[in-house]
C-alpha cells in the first residue's frame, strides 16, 4: 500500500484495474478466435464463462512463464497443459490444442486420476480436487511443472497460482516462492498484474 496516501492509493488502484481492463481484452480477443470455429463472435465478455476466461488465463500463462530447458523433452515437444478434476472442458479447452506458446504446440489433456497426470509443464487442478489438494501436489516433480487452480486460498496452501472470482472479474494470486522452488520464472507483467503476490 502506497503508504496510506488517500491520493496515491487511489492512482494504485486505478492504475491496477487500467492494466486489468488490458489484459482482460487481450483475453476477450483470444476467446474471440476460439470461437471462430463454432460461429462468429461478439467483442464483449457477457458471453463467456469463467471457465473459458480460466481457458484463457491457462494459455496465456503458457507465454509469460519461463521454464527451465531440462522441464522440457526435445525440440518439437508439445507444451502440455494437464486437467485434473471435474471441468467443463468444453470446445475451448479443446481449442487451445495445436495452439503455439514458446514455440511449442499445445496439448490439453484432462484426467481423473493422480497416476494419469504423467509429463506436463501446466498442470490445474480443480476445485473438485480440494480435499486430495495435498496428494495431487506432493505428486508434481519438484522442478518444472506451473500448478494452477481455482481451489480456494490454493496460492497460500502450496499452490503457484490461485485463480480468484471476484464479482464479474476473474483475478489470479500468486506464490512466487512455490513458482521460484520449481524453477520457473514468472514475468514482471504478471507479478504487476496479480491480486496478491506471496513469497
Amino acid at each position: 500500500m502506497p503508504n496510506g496516501n488517500p491520493a496515491a492509493l487511489a492512482a494504485s488502484t486505478y492504475a491496477r484495474d487500467t492494466m486489468y481492463l488490458r489484459y482482460l481484452t487481450y483475453l476477450v480477443l483470444f476467446l474471440a478466435c476460439c470461437a471462430v470455429r463454432s460461429g462468429p463472435a461478439r467483442a464483449d465478455t457477457t458471453q463467456f464463462t469463467e471457465t473459458q476466461v480460466k481457458a484463457a488465463y491457462l494459455f496465456n500463462f503458457a507465454k509469460f512463464v519461463e521454464w527451465p530447458a531440462s522441464s522440457f523433452p526435445p525440440v518439437g515437444a508439445p507444451l502440455v497443459i494437464v486437467i485434473i478434476g471435474k471441468v467443463p472442458v468444453g470446445d475451448v479447452y479443446n481449442a487451445l490444442n495445436g495452439r503455439s506458446a514458446k514455440g511449442r504446440r499445445v496439448q490439453v489433456r484432462q484426467v481423473t486420476r493422480i497416476e494419469e497426470i504423467g509429463a506436463c509443464q501446466i498442470l490445474f487442478i480443480a476445485n473438485s480436487e480440494r480435499g486430495r489438494l495435498r496428494e495431487i501436489l506432493k505428486s508434481v516433480p519438484a522442478l518444472g511443472v506451473l500448478t494452477v487452480s481455482d481451489i480456494r486460498n490454493f496460492s497460500n496452501l502450496g499452490g503457484m497460482i490461485g485463480l480468484v472470482t471476484r464479482g464479474e472479474k476473474v483475478q489470479f494470486e500468486i506464490n512466487i516462492g512455490s513458482a521460484g522452488r520449481a524453477g520457473l520464472k514468472l514475468s514482471s507483467q504478471m507479478l504487476k498484474l496479480a491480486l496478491a503476490v506471496y513469497e
